[in-house]
């Protein structure tokens, strides 16, 4: 529980709504632990067949060996059997799960939070490429990436190609976007989007927008400008 906090702690008031709803969109296992062993193979067991459990625990296994987070490929699997898929696709996408909380890691640096790889995996399974999240680590230096993927994993999910996308948190974050910040951007995107308008272009008028109106050094917004800003020549 402490985690769903944290995220909704970003934000107040409507834009709380925001986060958790991202939060359950790109970050439904975030793990604050890796389960122990002992409690994956019963649950696992009882709720898949006996070949299927077996993949998956030797799945678990590995990941856990690699330190990896494995309560979402638990999650996985058993959210599959809950949606009767069929017991080879349920194995299949444990193992891309595995293998982009992998990817994940790598891309993020050693030093990443279980939290991080499990929103950079979600990302990557979106479609996000790999460099970009090597390029938002370097953007935010030692800052917690969780939202700024999230919000890249939403605006992907609402239509925003991937390159768009990430161009435009990578632009946010190396400009000083705050978390609150880049989930009221998401909002504003998300609007437009709601109205009709491109999501690509849509990103890209916020963005632009945020960058010429937002007071250089600190580019922090909670509610869009009330007064647009004054032309040369005129008082």
């Amino acid at each position: 529980m402490t985690r769903d906090r944290n995220i909704a702690s970003v934000v107040r008031g409507p834009g709380r709504r925001v986060a958790l709803t991202l939060a359950f969109v790109c970050l439904l296992s975030l793990p604050a632990r890796a389960a122990e062993p002992r409690d994956d193979e019963p649950r696992l067991r009882a709720r898949l067949t006996p070949e299927a459990a077996e993949q998956v625990l030797a799945l678990v296994r590995q990941a856990r060996d690699a330190s990896l987070p494995t309560d979402p490929l638990v999650a996985r699997a058993l959210e599959g059997a809950s949606r009767g898929v069929e017991s080879a696709r349920i194995v299949t996408g444990v193992r891309a799960l595995a293998d982009a909380l992998g990817t994940a890691r790598g891309a993020l640096s050693p030093g990443a939070t279980a939290d991080e790889i499990v929103a950079g995996g979600n990302a990557l399974l979106a479609g996000v490429p790999a460099d970009t999240l090597t390029s938002l680590r370097s953007s935010r230096g030692g800052g917690s990436l969780v939202i700024p993927l999230v919000v890249l994993c939403d605006l992907v999910s609402r239509g925003v190609p991937a390159g768009p996308a990430s161009a435009a948190v990578i632009t946010a974050s190396r400009s000083g976007a705050t978390d609150r910040t880049l989930l009221r951007l998401r909002e504003r995107i998300h609007e437009r989007i709601e109205k009709g308008g491109s999501p690509e272009r849509a990103t890209g008028e916020v963005l632009k927008q945020w960058l010429r109106d937002a007071p250089s050094g600190s580019r922090s917004v909670t509610s869009p400008p009330s007064v647009p800003p004054k032309r040369p020549g005129k008082p």
